[in-house]
């Protein structure tokens, strides 16, 4: 039995070709949750949130009720028994990411984005293959619901940033006259969006409308410095003046590769378990979030940056990274690490829905460190990651990958006291040691800090250490 779904558009189940009925719109909102993505355990609370939202004054009188019942009746629609499973406080629907339409586009895209220098012919393939899975340019349409808003915003941005990738290839590959078109479609649609208007610049320009193309670029320039106080991005600039020239305008625009990443810590012990799963999560594909978390000083910000640091081959296009800071000015700083320009006075709102765009059709890592609400600063993009150090679980998404960091095993602190201090040294006194990594609660940050300072007195012993943290409690 060949069961697929599509979300690019109506939410429709289909059974060897045959369209099944799902039911309300509540119940497909269920569904949704439940295909986003697939296989994974969903639980019943965040199905009540993903449905009615957080303020609990708009829950039904028994959200959890409706919730099962919702999922029976899904049970009976699908027709499949053992497909959508109970377990552990929630559901799981286990069908693969090949039977939903949206992680096929999202793997086109991402190929092509791979694609799109060395082999521009066959990304332009993937990508009008990729939006062709689109019916109509809403996802999850009629479906309700906190989850399906999110994930229709999520969703039109990345078409959007998909279609402004395919007419970039069609430029680059001489299709200008049928580029032109729907150029001018989105220049009026989206009079602010400076890419757009420079590629529409460059079809105006190479369908000889050059004049044209130049009115085009002053009005968008008073455009910019009326509503904005900003002169044209540097892009545009340079088109302007090699049009005016008659010079050979550049065809793809060579994004920028921000590289933000801290320096990766030298004598990481004790994590080779996590730094395993981390990896498979991140390598996973799709868009996926790592949460680390631990008490102060089990090094969860120098295992994030580890972690980064191993998975940055998957991510070509670059690296973000923040320490911390108001979520305005970080989303500010990585668009223009990302060759954008926010607009000034701009709201929190506006800058991640820009954010979003900039990420689209790029493969780009995200480290956040310390950062009390990541959920702005997630691209939940195709090809992009997160790894989220420090944050409180109920703050990540309900399908992030957690993982829980604490101290150190006793011989992996005996290690790190040995890089740090000496094998020899520390070998004389075993006792001492222990002594140490238990002073230090086998937190790692601690032990560093305490093997630092004995290896910067070659006269103390161990036990001298081990004298001077008890004195300090």
């Amino acid at each position: 039995m060949a069961l697929v779904f599509s979300l690019l558009g109506p939410l429709r189940a289909r059974c060897d070709g045959r369209e099944l009925d799902l039911g309300r719109p509540q119940q497909r909102a269920v569904l949704a949750a439940l295909l986003i993505p697939p296989g994974q355990l969903v639980s019943t609370d965040r199905l009540v949130e993903d449905l009615w939202g957080t303020d609990e004054t708009c829950w039904p009188k028994d959200p959890v009720g409706q919730i099962g019942t919702h999922v029976h009746r899904l049970r009976r629609a699908l027709g499949a028994p053992g497909l959508l499973v109970g377990a552990s406080g929630g559901y799981r629907l286990e069908v693969p990411r090949t039977a939903v339409d949206l992680f096929r586009h999202e793997a086109e895209v991402t190929e092509a984005v791979a694609l799109r220098h060395q082999e521009p012919q066959r990304a332009r393939e993937l990508l009008a293959r990729a939006l062709g899975a689109w019916e109509g340019t809403r996802a999850l349409d009629g479906v309700p619901g906190a989850f399906a808003a999110r994930v229709r915003e999520r969703l039109a941005a990345g078409r959007f940033a998909t279609v402004k990738a395919l007419l970039d290839l069609d430029l680059a590959l001489g299709r200008h006259a049928e580029a032109l078109e729907p150029l001018a479609g989105l220049a009026a649609s989206h009079p602010q969006d400076e890419e757009v208007h420079r590629l529409h610049l460059l079809a105006l320009h190479r369908c000889g409308r050059t004049a044209e193309a130049l009115a085009g670029y002053e009005a968008l320039r008073e455009r910019l410095d009326g509503e904005l106080g900003l002169e044209p991005a540097p892009a545009l600039v340079e088109l302007a003046e090699r049009i005016r020239r008659g010079e050979a305008p550049v065809l793809l625009r060579r994004l920028p590769r921000p590289q933000q990443l801290p320096p990766d810590i030298p004598d990481l012990v004790g994590r080779a378990a996590q730094v395993r799963e981390a990896e498979r999560a991140l390598r996973a594909g799709g868009a996926p979030v790592l949460g680390l978390s631990g008490p102060a000083g089990s090094g969860a910000s120098a295992l994030a940056v580890h972690v980064a640091h191993s998975v940055q081959d998957a991510f070509p296009d670059g690296q973000l990274y923040t320490g911390g800071g108001g979520t305005g000015a970080v989303l500010a700083g990585f668009l223009r690490a990302l060759g954008e320009r926010p607009a000034p006075g701009a709201d929190v709102d506006e800058l991640g829905a820009r954010y979003r765009e900039a990420l689209a059709g790029r493969r780009v890592l995200v480290l956040l460190d310390g950062v009390a609400d990541p959920g702005p600063m997630l691209p939940v993009t195709a090809g992009c990651a997160v790894v989220v150090a420090g944050a409180e679980p109920g703050t990540l998404p309900g399908d992030a990958v957690r993982l829980a960091v604490g101290p150190l095993e006793p011989h992996d602190a005996y290690e790190l006291l040995a890089r740090i201090v000496g094998a020899e040294r520390v070998r004389q006194e075993p006792d001492a040691v222990a002594e140490v990594a238990a002073l230090c609660g086998h937190l790692p940050v601690l032990l560093r800090a305490a093997a630092t300072r004995l290896a910067a007195r070659p006269r103390w012993a161990v036990a001298d250490l081990v004298r001077w943290l008890a004195e300090r409690g």
